[in-house]
C-alpha cells in the first residue's frame, strides 16, 4: 500500500498560500480542500497502476464516485495541514483510494542550531497532529486504446494494518452496492416513510386551503423556496488531462453553491459536516454549459441536507443531461427551520434527504466507536 502514498503540505503559515485558502469569514475555503483531494487521489491511482515502463502507454483512469467525506473537527487557518493517502483495495480495474487532511505540528527551533539550518530542520521534524477530514474515492482503469476495463496491479498486503485497511474497503464496497439497491428511483418508499409523507401532507394543505385558516409558522419554509441556481461556462483552464472538466472543479462548484444556499436557508453560517457519495455518470467537455441547481431537502434540528444537481446543457441542440448529484450535510449554530414538501416530487427528494441524514448518524457512531 505504501508504493502508492502520496502527500502534500498545505503551508497555511505562509500568508500567501493561507490566502488561497480563506473565506470571508476568515475560515478555511472547504472547496478548495476538496478540490485539492480529487487531485491527490487521482496522482495516487496513477502512481499505483504505473509498471515503471517508459514504452508502456498509461492506463486511463477516471473517478467513478467520491464515496464519501466527513470533517471530524474544524480546520484551523493557523497551522500547516498535511494531505495524504494512498490506494487502500483494489478489484480487477477498480480501486478504492483513502486520504486524510491531518494538522502538522513543528517543536520549536533548538537554538543551537544555525540560522542557515533552521528552516529545513524544522520542516523535517514536522510530524502529523489530528486528524481532521476522511475522504474515499473509488477510481477505475481503462485501456487508452479500447477505452474497455484493464486490469490495475494489486496489492501485498504486508502488515496487520494493511489488511484492516482492504478489509474495510471491500466491507465499505459491499455496503454501496447493498445501499444501491434502497435507491428511491428503483425501489418505492417504505410503509413507514409513505406514512411521514401523508403527515406532512395533512399538515401543508392546511397552509394552503383558506378554509382552514392556519398560517403558517415562521419556523416552516416551503422547500421551494430553497432553491438556488449557478450557470457557469467551462473553460479550457480546468480540464484535467483527458481533455474533460477536472472533477475537483465541478466538486468545488457544487459545495460553494450548497454553503451559499444553507447560509441564505438557516440565516446564519452554514458548517459543513459531510459529503455522502457522488457518482460521476459522464463527463462534462469544455465549454459546455453546466447548470448547478441547490436546494434543501431536509431539516432536523440544527442540521441540514442540501442537494445539489450538476445538468450539462447543449444550446444548440436544446439539450440537458445530469452528469452529477451531490448531497451535503450542514450544521448551523441554532436550529434551523423545517423544510416542507408540497408535490410528490419534493417529498422524494424530502424522504431521500432523511436517509442521508440517518446514513450520516449512522457513519458518525461508527466512527466514534472506533
Amino acid at each position: 500500500m505504501q508504493d502508492s502514498y502520496l502527500e502534500e503540505i498545505l503551508e497555511f503559515t505562509n500568508p500567501d498560500i493561507r490566502e488561497e485558502y480563506v473565506n470571508p469569514h476568515g475560515t478555511v475555503r472547504i472547496g478548495k480542500v476538496l478540490e485539492d483531494l480529487d487531485a491527490l487521489a487521482g496522482s495516487i491511482a496513477y502512481m499505483h497502476c504505473d509498471d515503471n515502463s517508459a514504452e508502456t502507454i498509461p492506463l486511463t483512469i477516471v473517478t467513478a464516485s467520491l464515496d464519501r467525506i466527513d470533517l471530524l473537527q474544524s480546520i484551523p487557518m493557523d497551522q500547516d495541514l498535511r494531505l495524504s493517502g494512498h490506494v487502500t483495495w483494489v478489484g480487477s480495474s477498480s480501486m478504492e483510494v483513502s486520504c486524510w487532511l491531518e494538522t502538522m505540528s513543528t517543536p520549536p527551533p533548538d537554538p543551537r542550531e544555525t540560522s542557515y539550518g533552521v528552516g529545513v530542520l524544522a520542516a523535517q521534524k514536522r510530524v502529523p497532529g489530528k486528524k481532521i477530514l476522511t475522504a474515499k474515492f473509488s477510481m477505475v482503469a481503462r485501456d487508452p486504446i479500447t477505452g474497455k476495463a484493464a486490469k490495475v496491479n494489486q496489492l501485498i498486503l504486508e502488515t496487520d494494518e494493511d489488511r484492516r485497511l482492504f478489509r474495510s474497503g471491500a466491507e465499505h464496497k459491499a455496503r454501496k452496492l447493498m445501499d444501491s439497491q434502497f435507491d428511491l428511483s428503483a425501489v418505492p418508499p417504505s410503509f413507514e416513510e409513505l406514512n411521514l409523507v401523508h403527515e406532512l401532507y395533512k399538515e401543508y394543505i392546511q397552509y394552503l386551503d383558506p378554509t382552514y385558516k392556519r398560517e403558517m409558522p415562521s419556523n416552516v419554509q416551503w422547500m421551494k423556496d430553497t432553491v438556488q441556481q449557478n450557470l457557469v461556462m467551462c473553460m479550457p483552464q480546468d480540464r484535467n488531462i483527458h481533455g474533460n472538466v477536472f472533477g475537483g472543479y465541478l466538486l468545488r462548484l457544487a459545495f460553494e453553491l450548497a454553503s451559499s444556499t444553507g447560509m441564505i436557508f438557516a440565516k446564519s453560517r452554514a458548517n459543513f459536516v459531510a459529503l455522502d457519495d457522488i457518482k460521476f455518470k459522464k463527463p462534462v467537455k469544455v465549454g459546455a454549459l453546466l447548470s448547478l441547481t441547490s436546494q434543501v431537502v431536509y431539516s432536523s434540528g440544527r442540521t441540514f441536507q442540501v442537494k445539489v444537481r450538476a445538468d450539462v446543457i447543449d444550446p444548440i441542440k436544446d439539450e440537458q443531461s445530469t452528469t452529477n448529484t451531490f448531497h451535503l450535510t450542514f450544521e448551523a449554530d441554532h436550529d434551523v427551520s423545517r423544510v416542507m414538501p408540497r408535490s410528490y416530487d419534493e417529498s422524494m427528494r424530502y424522504i431521500e434527504g432523511r436517509r442521508k441524514k440517518e446514513r450520516w448518524m449512522r457513519v458518525s457512531e461508527t466512527n466514534s466507536t472506533n
